[in-house]
């Protein structure tokens, strides 16, 4: 086991716990993304507990590095932070947990327990938050696409110019700038300039 965390007295009362317990072994900690991947690298432990926001690389980064080089590693996530494209992205990434950092030692010791065991964990919210994204997703990709004038204007609402100043960076009047915003804020189901941009960088039309 390498637990990665940048918190000292979070990340050493884990280890400490674990002293007691017959099934786990410590043999590594590390306190910040690049610490932990060399740790990781090696010592090779079955299971890693990684916390999400780390120095140097996060948590997510490690994960990618290590699904990518197919390491024998089963990467626990740990973190106070939670939203619906995180808990999706950890796992398309090659997660095989997600806990909140509240939860008890004792769900963390089960959790990396089924981990090593060759099974995955998410915790109850973490269950919610990730159907959510899912159904967002598949909305998502039923609704049509952006034409590139509308892309344009999303791109150009981004960067915070108003109707009227991308109106006029186009060479278009104000009545088609808004009658483009209105066809954007329908194909991406939101209301409002602000929900547009949001959506449209969730779905990676924003580089």
């Amino acid at each position: 086991m390498v637990i990665a965390d940048d918190h000292p007295v979070y990340r050493e009362g884990l280890a400490r716990n674990w002293e007691a317990d017959p099934r786990i072994t410590v043999i590594g900690v590390a306190a910040d993304g690049v610490a932990a991947l060399t740790a990781i690298r090696e010592e090779r432990p079955e299971v890693a507990v990684v916390d999400l926001r780390l120095p140097e690389i996060d948590g997510m980064q490690v994960v990618e590095v290590l699904t990518a080089e197919k390491a024998p590693t089963s990467i626990l996530i740990l973190t106070a932070f939670m939203d619906s494209a995180t808990v999706y992205r950890a796992f398309a990434k090659g997660a095989k947990g997600f806990l909140e950092k509240s939860a008890s030692f004792a769900e963390i010791t089960t959790a990396v327990l089924t981990i090593g065991a060759g099974g995955t964990v998410i915790s109850p919210f973490a269950q919610e938050v990730l159907a959510d994204e899912i159904r967002a997703r598949q909305i998502n990709e039923e609704r049509p696409s952006l034409t590139v004038r509308e892309l344009e204007i999303v791109k150009l609402a981004a960067d915070g110019y108003s109707a009227q100043r991308i109106a006029s960076e186009l060479h278009v009047s104000l009545a088609t700038v808004k009658s483009h915003l209105q066809h954007v804020y329908e194909k991406l189901g939101v209301s409002d300039r602000a929900s547009a941009v949001a959506q449209a960088i969730r779905r990676g039309l924003l580089s």
